[in-house]
């Protein structure tokens, strides 16, 4: 048996449509057909179905074996922005320590100013 179904559906402006194809393998044996009625929501079909990967397009190797290549020099460069943003980290602790001390410095100097007036 073959099944055809056709449908229309909105996609953006236009109609989409397309066309879905079912028919048994002609190598599994003949099975009880069960009625609409009788299937559950919660059931799972009776059947041997495999997952079947399809075949790396020269692209996706390309862009596989450029990845590997480069993993050496990323693995650097990420090592690197580690390294510098903690420098950078340190340096702008280090700047507010000192803005901190020359606030407190001035406050006393402000002080002392009015103390000996």
């Amino acid at each position: 048996f073959q099944v055809i179904q056709r449908s229309v559906g909105p996609a953006s402006l236009s109609l989409l449509t397309f066309k879905v194809y079912a028919a048994p393998k002609k190598d599994s044996p003949p099975k009880n057909s069960v009625k609409v009625d009788e299937l559950s929501l919660y059931s799972v079909p009776e059947g041997q179905s495999k997952y079947v990967e399809e075949a790396r397009s020269q692209l996706e190797e390309s862009i596989s074996q450029l990845r590997h290549y480069c993993e050496p020099y990323t693995t650097w460069c990420q090592t690197a922005m580690i390294i510098s943003k903690m420098h950078l980290l340190d340096f702008f602790q280090d700047l507010v320590l000192l803005v901190l001390l020359a606030l407190l410095d001035s406050f006393w100097l402000e002080v002392g100013a009015i103390l000996w007036v």
